[in-house]
């Protein structure tokens, strides 16, 4: 044991300092607290109907629909127990090591970025250095700080993934691809498909850099058989996730990601997000310095001032007694995105580090890094370079499905700290002569430091340091915010002279020889640690904290929750005008079945509902209740809502705390029509739905628009006018399944308050199945026979079953291929070598 401890601690004490670090930077989740993370409340939200679901059915089918946002939705982006991969056994076990989240997610990025550095032959120590630099990037602690749990979890796998890749090229091939499969599959568990992109477009520079040293070098045969042998692990990877992956492509093609169908026949070509709506958060030119400068551009939407603030000065002056609460929340950022967490800061001594890395490295390794880098950083500019965006927007494969463009600086925490490390083991090797590196460190030194000093004393270089947020503040506090602002650049700029000069006086130094290895080391990772570490604790502190029970406490019973749900009807939906916004907010859904909720997301259809008739009937209802001044005045005053009547939009809430309006126009569960109006197009189909803009008698409760296309499986329908007894009613409610009794004198065309999704959705009649046609622009309808009989609706996708069988047989061969790999490499270390 002695022996092994000696041996592997240059391991082993770095990654137990991981552990350490990791829980010293959020110690919190020690005393039993969870981060209060709005989306992750936002995801509670909308999960809780699929989760409560499974937990009292555990017998049954899993949910894979959910009732409780959007009038309806597959659950496929909320919460899906997929079964069938066997790799998962392994994520979960790496997840359990790894502890309690957030932690955790910091933990298995330490780790990964660990293995990274050593792929690439660093010493352990300047490794375990790199994977810090590689961690505590401040956009990591601001994903965390607000809940984006799931990109966390992507971006802290990418430099596992990047290890495996190398290890394959440099090392062992046949076990570095088997470990680049196991990488690869995790990383995309994580399901964050927009990380995942950003990770092949690292992978594939690096392949590109291999491919160039491989002809020049003249291993070109050794190259095409370890990317062959890459190729196919990475697809028994990508394969291993087919239960998730095949649902969720099936899936984005009908979202907001797969392109308007209105849109299209507007003669627009669009097949994947609305180019303006990708580019909302585009970074620009002049906030690219905050990578440099932490505060250059403020920060976040919504930062702290101290009380030596001109701000706090300018509120005490004026005799404002709430000084201290307002400080806490100001509009810090003046940067041109709607709004941010913060900044993407990578470190003042990495940068300093990167540039010299462009300076002294040649060949492929800098060319690589340096051209996936520009490409990321253009890319992010979205809006801002739009030639650029507009060719990847149109020509690249899956590009256009991605919003948020600025994302993809997280290539930049890979490749700055990167190339930052691996300069710096080759200076610390002395791999560079005295006079070459001297001049690199003058321009590195001119290029970062240099730059931190002309904004820290001419501030007023960086803008105009106005945001349009300050508009909602006092005019006497726009002058001492903006001299806030400049007071928070200058004091970062200074700080990050700082950290830049202690460090290359060290490195300088270690290289002439006036310090030692171990000491340049230890002072080196104090300086990375103190600099990201400071600023990441902007970002997550003690005051992103709550006790488990004020978390849980959002989900409170309100009084108007609790008189909606003494109704027993298995299903009608409620629309939230209490709230700031019903399309973006999910807390009502952890209740109720709604109209609203909150997804990056949602159904395209659902969405064009949204925007061409809720909105408008939302207004309207607020117009009919604006005179109101008592609730009886306002459940009197509410007026004909025609499509949230089809979405059975039974109550409207109006007040927490007082009883919901009830909609007696809510059309129900099902209904008859007598008529039916074929229209051509997707546009005629959905103004059909608003009476003025019908040019022909259409009444939505006895009348239904269905698009040509459907118009075969109505055919024979009648069209007398319905009798007394002529009925169909909701009997059983579940997720997946839905069934209905009725009985009619003839074959009648039936509505069903339920969202149309044509992937899985089968209906039967007495157990023959019959065909499901979209009717009302987004609701199902049935041509049924005459008669008394049951309905079932049953939600059983084909990419979930089938795609379940593929995980399992693509995931076994991998399980296969590891304990080969193990056996072959064991067997070889027991093989005594030949003299």
């Amino acid at each position: 044991m002695k022996e092994f401890l000696k041996r592997y601690r240059q391991y082993l004490i770095p990654v137990l300092l991981f552990a350490v670090t990791a829980y010293l930077f959020t110690p919190q989740v020690l005393q039993n607290k969870v981060v209060n993370q709005s989306d992750i409340a936002a995801w509670r939200g909308m999960a809780n109907e699929i989760i409560e679901y499974n937990k009292a059915n555990p017998d049954e089918d899993p949910a894979l629909w959910t009732n409780s946002m959007f009038s309806g939705m597959p659950a496929t982006t909320i919460s899906v127990i997929y079964d069938g991969d066997y790799t998962d056994y392994f994520y979960k076990l790496i997840n359990k090591i790894s502890g309690t989240r957030p932690p955790a997610y910091l933990l298995i990025s330490l780790a990964g970025a660990f293995l990274m550095f050593l792929a690439f032959g660093i010493n352990p120590w300047l490794s375990a250095i790199g994977a810090f630099a590689v961690t505590f990037c401040s956009y990591n602690l601001q994903i965390i700080q607000v809940g984006h749990n799931s990109k966390m979890v992507a971006i802290a796998f990418m430099p596992w993934v990047v290890a495996a890749v190398v290890y394959a090229y440099n090392k062992k091939a046949l076990l570095g691809s088997v470990l680049f499969a196991f990488a690869l599959s995790f990383q995309i568990k994580a399901n964050h498909p927009q990380i995942t992109y950003y990770l092949a477009m690292i992978i594939l520079a690096l392949a590109i850099a291999q491919l160039y040293s491989a002809i020049k070098e003249g291993y070109f045969k050794k190259f095409i058989s370890v990317s062959a042998m890459l190729l196919v692990a990475g697809l028994l990877g990508i394969a291993s996730n087919v239960n998730h992956l095949w649902p969720t492509y099936e899936y984005s093609k009908f979202t907001m990601r797969g392109g308007s169908e209105l849109a299209q026949e507007e003669g627009k070509d669009q097949k994947g997000l609305d180019i303006s709506y990708a580019t909302n958060w585009s970074y620009s030119p002049e906030e690219m310095p905050n990578i440099l400068i932490p505060n250059f551009n403020g920060g976040s939407s919504g930062g702290e001032l101290s009380r030596k603030s001109h701000t706090y000065q300018a509120l005490k002056s004026g005799g404002y007694s709430g000084a201290e609460q307002v400080i806490k929340q100001l509009p810090l950022y003046w940067g041109p995105q709607p709004f941010t967490a913060g900044p993407m800061y990578m470190g003042a001594l990495s940068l300093f580090l990167f540039v010299l890395g462009l300076i002294l490295i040649k060949g492929p390794l800098r060319w690589w890094v340096a051209g996936v880098s520009m490409l990321a950083v253009m890319l992010s500019w979205g809006s801002n370079l739009l030639l650029v965006t507009e060719f990847f927007f149109k020509y690249i494969p899956l590009y256009s499905k991605f919003r948020t463009v600025s994302m993809v600086l997280v290539i930049l925490q890979i490749t700055i700290p990167l190339l930052a490390i691996i300069v710096l083991d080759r200076i610390l090797k002395k791999e560079y002569d005295q006079k070459r590196l001297k001049k690199a460190f003058a321009i590195s030194l001119a290029i970062t430091a240099g730059l931190s000093l002309v904004f820290a004393i001419i501030p007023s270089l960086a803008g105009s340091f106005v945001s349009a947020a300050d508009a909602r503040l006092p005019q006497a506090l726009h002058e001492p915010l903006i001299n806030d602002r400049m007071s928070l650049l200058r004091a970062d700029a200074f700080r990050s002279i700082m950290f830049i000069l202690a460090g290359a006086a060290v490195i300088w130094f270690g290289y002439k020889g006036k310090i030692k290895q171990g000491l340049v080391f230890g002072i080196i990772a104090l300086i990375f640690v103190a600099d990201l570490w400071m600023v990441g604790k902007r970002y997550l502190n003690d005051d992103h904290f709550v006790k488990r029970r004020d978390f849980e406490n959002q989900y409170a019973l309100r009084t108007v929750d609790k008189l909606i749900l003494q109704d027993k009807d298995p299903n009608y939906r409620v629309l939230d005008l209490s709230i700031e916004s019903p399309f973006n907010d999910s807390h009502i859904s952890y209740h109720h079945k709604t109209i609203g909720g909150y997804s990056p997301a949602k159904l395209q259809r659902y969405q064009d509902m949204i925007d061409n008739h809720l909105y408008r009937e939302m207004q309207q209802i607020a117009t009919d209740l604006k005179e109101s001044r008592t609730i009886d005045e306002a459940q009197s005053s509410l007026g004909n809502y025609p499509v949230l009547n089809m979405l059975n939009t039974r109550y409207i809430v109006i007040s927490a705390e007082s009883p919901p309006l009830i909609n007696t126009n809510a059309m129900g569960n099902a209904w008859f029509v007598t008529d039916v109006k074929v229209v051509e197009t997707n546009t005629r189909e959905i103004k059909m739905l608003n009476p003025a803009e019908a040019d022909q008698e259409f009444d939505i409760r006895s009348h239904a628009v269905v698009n040509n296309s459907y118009a075969s499986l109505i055919e024979g329908y009648s069209k007398d006018t319905l009798a007394s007894d002529e009925i169909i009613v909701l009997t059983a409610y579940s997720p997946n399944k839905l069934t209905y009794q009725y009985n009619s004198n003839s074959s009648r065309v039936a509505l069903f308050s339920e969202i149309y999704y044509p992937a899985g959705w089968r209906a039967f009649v007495d157990g023959e199945e019959l065909p499901i046609f979209r009717a009302n622009y987004t609701l199902r309808g049935l041509k049924l026979p005459a008669g008394s009989h049951t309905v079932e609706f049953e939600f059983k996708p084909e990419s979930f079953t089938k795609g379940e069988l593929y995980s399992r047989i693509a995931s076994g061969i991998l399980i296969l291929l590891l304990i080969g790999v193990v056996v072959k490499e064991i067997l070889r270390k027991r093989v005594p070598t030949k003299q």
